[in-house]
């Protein structure tokens, strides 16, 4: 057997970081299947995706470079041509270092899968063909004769199709939770003022109960996905990572779905890496993927250009030193490691924003006009934009400062 594990990267589409009931759900949609990873796995608690919209954010996570360095720092064919096959891929690191690589689901960067690294691949917004063509590809490999390690990418569309929500449904008596659903004292720069509505509670409700059945159904797909892995014989030497693209604003500041702007609810997003369960039979006959790894929770700051490092460390593969993220493999090991990152970044394109975050600030630019800076460690609903507010200045200084160094590094000017 090759002694190196699979590796299966399994991502959903528009999924907030608080819709998994395990991690402190905000919403009512039952999650038993991711749960069930966040019970066996580490979640990392403050992990942020590089852009607020799906094709630069996927550019990210399939290249492990900010959008604007992959080619894609706005969405495919409106803004952007389809991302270059001759940026090196994750697909294309792996398959050159001796892994299967196989793609199914939602691509959304343009071209053919094929061209970025993937032997196998097909393109498919629909969930239930993705999970169909992914468990046909672990059904058609023998366990017991498959020496061959592959790295497998399953892209779920859902929780995406919240956009087909009825506008004429109510849900009476619904409420927000969230408590900078208020307008009054919360004023924004224009654009993302722009983007508010002014929806009825009861409407609210039928966007929010749609989103959270949304969710139900990526998790039923996630549970069979999951379960067919298991009984195919990998589970016991494969790492898997779950993730999402971006989130979903869902009425935080009157503001439905995404778009231009940087609020948590629309770059904060679940991160599960769940490490072999070598309880369960299957491919790892000789103990080689037995560990003493425990399910938790980590509090650092990491971001999708942190997966490609992630999971070249996972093969044994050397990480190319122009990256500018980092294996997680050390912090899933240690809870108390140190931070990879002080500050994230965040950038969107076409308009143009950019955001960079600390644990405890945020500070984002719009190029057409205004600034927020919010202190989260004191205001976590980002309600108090104290970007021209005296207690703010030093905070504000500083993390400008490294949005510019940022800026140059990536190529970009300010």
């Amino acid at each position: 057997m090759n002694p190196r594990p699979n590796i299966l990267l399994l991502f959903t589409d528009q999924q907030r970081f608080d819709t998994i009931q395990a991690l402190g759900s905000r919403f009512a949609a039952k999650t038993p299947a991711m749960d069930f990873l966040a019970r066996e796995g580490v979640a990392f608690d403050n992990y942020f995706c590089p852009a607020p919209i799906c094709c630069p954010s996927r550019a990210s996570l399939m290249t492990g470079l900010f959008p604007s360095q992959a080619g894609m720092p706005g969405m495919l064919y409106g803004q952007c041509p389809p991302m270059s096959p001759m940026i090196p891929t994750i697909g294309k690191h792996l398959r050159a270092n001796g892994y299967e690589t196989i793609y199914h689901g939602k691509w959304h960067l343009g071209g053919n899968v094929r061209d970025y690294g993937f032997e196998t691949g097909e393109e498919c917004s629909l969930d239930e063909t993705t999970r169909l063509l992914a468990t046909r590809y672990w059904k058609g490999r023998d366990w017991l004769a498959h020496e061959r390690p592959f790295f497998h990418v399953v892209s779920l569309l859902n929780p995406h199709d919240l956009y087909f929500y009825d506008p004429v449904e109510t849900v009476e008596g619904f409420k927000r939770p969230w408590d900078n659903a208020r307008r009054s004292g919360n004023e924004l720069p224009a654009l993302p003022a722009s983007k508010r509505v002014d929806w009825a509670e009861n409407r609210w409700g039928a966007y929010t109960r749609f989103y959270e059945q949304m969710i139900e159904r990526a998790d039923r797909d996630i549970g069979e996905i999951i379960h067919q892995f298991r009984c195919s014989g990998f589970i016991n030497n494969s790492w898997i990572i779950f993730t999402a693209d971006h989130g979903d604003m869902a009425g935080e500041h009157d503001i439905p779905f995404k778009g231009p702007m940087m609020f948590d609810g629309v770059v904060r997003v679940p991160l599960i890496i769940l490490p072999p369960i070598t309880r369960f039979a299957g491919a790892d006959r000789s103990g080689q993927f037995a560990h003493d790894l425990a399910p938790g929770r980590r509090p650092h700051l990491s971001s999708h250009i942190d997966i490609l490092p992630t999971i070249l460390d996972l093969a044994g593969i050397p990480v190319p030193d122009q990256l500018a993220g980092r294996s997680l493999l050390p912090t899933v090991r240690d809870a108390s490691t140190e931070e990879m990152h002080k500050m994230i970044f965040a950038h969107l394109y076409k308009p143009t924003i950019h955001m960079v975050r600390s644990l405890e600030w945020k500070y984002v630019r719009y190029e057409e006009g205004g600034e927020e800076l919010y202190h989260l460690a004191q205001d976590p609903a980002e309600l108090r934009n104290l970007a021209l507010a005296p207690q703010g200045a030093v905070a504000k200084k500083q993390l400008a400062e490294a949005l510019a160094v940022h800026l140059r590094e990536i190529g970009q000017s300010e």
